[in-house]
């Protein structure tokens, strides 16, 4: 189970208790000596947090069983904070300056009261378990730390989006399967091998090497690479070498590949193929729907499965991947445990002897307890090696050497780790959603923000996980920003493991979900029966994931303690106005959808701070109140960074109150003079909004040539000091429709 997130929420529940927020819902609802007692006894119980959870890691039982009631009463206590927080919010966008005149107006004296006393029984309620908690907890031995705190990592390694990814060996592996790819006197039009060795060797990182070579690129007239992670999937396979989303039939998609490949010799690479049922009858199909009037046309195939690389290969015998030698174990444990230009020659040859014959060649294990070791006085090498690693890395204990990384990670990284078991296996991790998934959950916590821009340490937090060979295969843009990354099978193995029964990927309806589990990610379809699961933090329909228009009301009734709310691309039409019930809700994904319009009762959800609607095409104006959503920072909407036009038709005014905001991928600029000239906003609402970031495209509807520019100083662009440069005076694009 993956600890530390209490740490931070306790703390954010201190400072929300002691914030003019709290002071006037105190005032409001004659609450303010319950909430300062409540104060008071969160305050001692965080005190005794970390040392609980140290304990925990060496099997304490009893102390596990009174964290997990600190877990629950702790969520329980932020709940009922953001019910607080949520309805001054609202009172505060009510007309008027005046707080006791908004509420007057919201409330009735009557309804004033039985506000206050039903939240008066639920503070009680709350303390009395809280106190019960703090009683238990002298039945152990537990430190009280004070004001210590779970705070940053102070130890910055080389930045990890500016280090370069270093290889080692494999120089003859490579030159063995180029050899092959660049021969053309195979008697097979597709020839096939396979590269097969034990998890973490790096079959992959072979692959991409070859891959990417520049005469390989030269050779072939097309060049595929799909990410199985899987056993043999014949359509996804194909889907993924046409790189379709669609839900097309295997004839339709063999003839969109033909299309793709028009007759070139090609290159396809199955990447992390598993084994399966029915594996020889599955590759014959793929075969069949394979071109293969393209001479000299190649695949490479990786796996772990000995069985699956005999009977995929053409070559014989299949190329079998071994551990790196000794020399080249070294110098990649080397180039890692040491800061570049630090000497690593005065390393007792013991030390050096034990590394490498623990780790066995493997460099996804080499290069993560390096990482460890590097962060370690040196006088504790060599008893951390003999008393922590095993004699042998082997595929049955590679998890819980790994694990060794993970338990040395401060507590609050823990937690962004575990988090990550909802992706797939493969899965391409898009960096910045990842992001503010973590800071949705409070796993990146404002309180370790100080000025900085709260995104800034979540990025932070990434690279320090990044360091530490948690994430590989980093994809960058044009101006060196990371876009996204994967996760090694054998690290996500870890994540499942550590986050129990906290974090499920649903594969099967049903299958492990308890009262409580707080995310869960479904990879076919919703099983809304799971009505003991009502405290769910994290909901997510995986893409191609079916839909059901009437799954709404079951959402909304069932689990209103949503933090993040993922349906994307599962055929939706409209979202129900009962959305206004989950009002935790920090982050909704709708993108790729078919709605025509959102319920302005989205408006109400005052926490919300990222709402993604890309690529729904069909979108033609935003909620009416938008201004409504003062904490929204993200803004993802229509069809940004494509050129298929979305029929959005104008930006709502109000929408420049969102001042902290800093996505926004477009703007529309829409002429007035409609019926709907009331409710449009023109490019003055972005003079306020000076924390954008990226890119910021402005699409033109209804203007002729250029008979809007007069618009433009009003949006004061030229303040956008975030706005990545690309070349302009301000970094936007505009189009004209």
């Amino acid at each position: 189970m993956a600890e530390g997130v209490l740490f931070n929420i306790a703390e954010e529940i201190i400072k929300t208790l002691g914030s003019l927020t709290a002071q006037e819902v105190a005032l409001w609802w004659g609450l303010k000596d319950q909430l300062r007692k409540l104060n008071d006894t969160v305050t001692r119980i965080k005190a005794m947090i970390q040392d609980a959870e140290e304990q925990a890691q060496q099997h304490n039982h009893q102390i596990e069983d009174w964290l997990m009631k600190v877990r629950e009463a702790v969520y329980d206590a932020e709940d009922l904070l953001d019910d607080f927080s949520a309805q001054v919010l609202r009172n505060q966008l009510m007309p008027g300056n005046r707080v006791w005149r908004e509420v007057h107006v919201f409330f009735s004296k009557s309804n004033q009261f039985a506000y206050g006393l039903r939240m008066g029984h639920r503070v009680k309620a709350l303390r009395e378990t809280l106190d019960g908690i703090e009683i238990d907890s002298k039945k152990f031995n537990i430190d009280v730390r004070g004001e210590e705190r779970a705070s940053l990592i102070t130890v910055r390694e080389q930045t990890t989006s500016s280090e370069p990814e270093i290889t080692v060996g494999r120089e003859s592996d490579k030159e063995t399967v180029k050899t092959f790819l660049m021969n053309s006197n195979y008697k097979h039009n597709v020839s096939v091998i396979s590269v097969v060795g034990m998890g973490g060797l790096g079959k992959t990182t072979l692959a991409q090497h070859v891959f990417n070579d520049e005469q390989v690129k030269a050779h072939f007239g097309v060049r595929l690479w799909v990410s199985v992670s899987g056993s043999l999937d014949v359509r996804k396979i194909i889907k993924g070498a046409v790189g379709s989303d669609s839900d097309d039939q295997l004839e339709s998609l063999k003839k969109k590949l033909e299309e793709k490949i028009e007759r070139k010799k090609y290159l396809l690479v199955l990447d992390d193929v598993w084994d399966g049922e029915d594996d020889g009858e599955k590759w014959d199909r793929l075969k069949e729907l394979l071109p293969r009037d393209a001479v000299g046309s190649k695949i490479v195939v990786t796996t772990r499965s000995h069985l699956i690389a005999k009977f995929t290969s053409t070559v014989e015998p299949p190329h079998v991947l071994e551990g790196l030698s000794v020399d080249e174990s070294w110098d990649l444990f080397r180039s890692k445990a040491f800061p570049q230009g630090q000497e690593s020659g005065h390393v007792d040859e013991r030390i050096r002897k034990e590394i490498v014959e623990r780790c066995c060649g493997v460099p996804l294990v080499i290069k993560a307890i390096a990482r460890l070791m590097s962060l370690k006085d040196r006088a504790q090498w060599l008893p951390f090696i003999q008393q922590e690693l095993p004699n042998r890395v082997q595929d049955d204990n590679i998890i819980h050497t790994l694990k060794l990384s993970y338990d040395a990670l401060p507590s609050y990284l823990k937690h962004c780790f575990a988090y990550c078991s909802l992706f797939p296996k493969g899965h391409k991790i898009d960096v910045k959603y990842l992001i503010q998934l973590w800071i949705a959950q409070g796993f990146v916590s404002s309180s370790n923000s100080g000025r900085r821009c709260i995104e800034i340490v979540g990025l932070e937090c990434f690279e320090s996980l990044l360091w530490r060979s948690f994430f590989h295969e980093v994809q960058k843009d044009r101006f060196g920003n990371i876009e996204s990354c994967k996760m090694h099978d054998f690290m996500h193995d870890l994540a499942t493991h550590v986050a129990g029964f906290q974090s499920i990927k649903v594969e099967r309806l049903g299958n492990r979900i308890s009262e409580l589990t707080r995310h869960v990610s479904f990879d076919t379809e919703l099983d809304l029966s799971l009505s003991s699961a009502q405290r769910l933090r994290t909901l997510v329909l995986l893409q191609g994931g079916k839909w059901d228009e009437g799954a709404w009301e079951s959402i909304c009734r069932e689990f209103r303690r949503l933090r993040v709310l993922v349906l994307s691309d599962v055929g939706m039409k409209e979202v129900s106005p009962l959305i206004k019930k989950i009002k935790h809700l920090k982050y909704l994904d709708l993108s790729n959808n078919e709605m025509e319009a959102l319920s302005n009762s989205i408006t109400s959800l005052v926490n919300l701070q990222v709402l993604k609607l890309n690529g729904c095409r069909k979108l033609k104006e935003l909620p009416r109140d938008i201004g409504k959503l003062i904490n929204l920072r993200h803004l993802d909407v229509g069809c940004s960074g494509c050129y298929i036009d979305g029929d959005l038709e104008y930006m709502p005014r109000g929408i420049g109150k969102l001042t902290s905001l800093q996505t926004l991928s477009y703007f529309v600029v829409a002429k007035k003079g409609s019926s709907k000239s009331e409710m449009i906003g023109g490019l003055d609402e972005l003079s306020r909004l000076n924390e954008l970031r990226g890119r910021l495209e402005l699409r033109v509807k209804g203007y002729e040539g250029g008979s809007c520019v007069s618009e433009f100083d009003g949006a004061k662009l030229i303040d956008k000091k975030y706005l990545q440069s690309s070349g302009d005076a301000f970094s936007s694009e505009i189009r004209y429709l």
